[in-house]
């Protein structure tokens, strides 16, 4: 591959296929360089090191992994139903990716307990998407709340529970994550709506 063709999004593109061919325990920028057929001086202009390029890579992930959330906001629906399936969407992406992208569901595990930089601009994207979701149920008087930063991370703690692994195999888990999204939401409603 000649030194023109070789950009960030190539670079990512083969840390991925890297990373799923060797795992993220034994795969390492040699094994990106060499599938580039590049050096890693060339890499390193790019990217400065493992850490960067491997959390560049998460983070590419991550933002594809809830590019339907995106979606879910532009809905023309109610702020309580879109709020339900954003909370589903959110529990149910982790679960899809680990079983359908094992090797980078384990590197964002992986990543999740070394570098928190990435982890933690993915939770304030998804409590913001609930912030932006409670605002226009407060704008609708569906919700009624007075602070809807502490409320939208209320609501993402409460549901961080289904994006642990341990939390995949459960076999009541579409029904415990339907009843806690419900529970959350009646919490949110405002009291005094009378079509509620």
């Amino acid at each position: 591959m000649d030194k023109i063709s070789l950009d960030k999004e190539v670079i990512l593109n083969a840390t991925e296929e890297v990373i799923r061919r060797f795992g993220p325990e034994k795969a390492n920028i040699s094994d990106v360089a060499k599938s580039l057929n590049v050096s890693h001086a060339a890499l390193y202009r790019y990217y400065n090191g493992k850490n960067v390029l491997w959390n560049a890579v998460t983070e590419r992930w991550l933002s594809n992994l809830h590019a339907a959330s995106n979606e879910i906001i532009k809905e023309d629906k109610p702020a309580d139903i879109k709020l339900f399936h954003l909370l589903e969407d959110f529990a149910e992406a982790k679960r899809r990716s680990a079983v359908n992208d094992p090797e980078m569901f384990a590197n964002y595990l992986k990543l999740a307990q070394s570098s928190r930089d990435v982890i933690e601009k993915s939770v304030e994207e998804g409590t913001n998407c609930i912030k932006d979701i409670i605002v226009q149920g407060i704008a609708e008087g569906i919700f009624f709340e007075e602070n809807p930063d502490q409320a939208a991370k209320t609501v993402y703690l409460a549901t961080s529970v289904f994006i642990h692994p341990n939390s995949f195999d459960d076999s009541n888990r579409k029904q415990n994550i339907e009843s806690v999204v419900d529970l959350l939401i009646r919490g949110l409603k405002n009291p005094n709506r009378t079509d509620k």
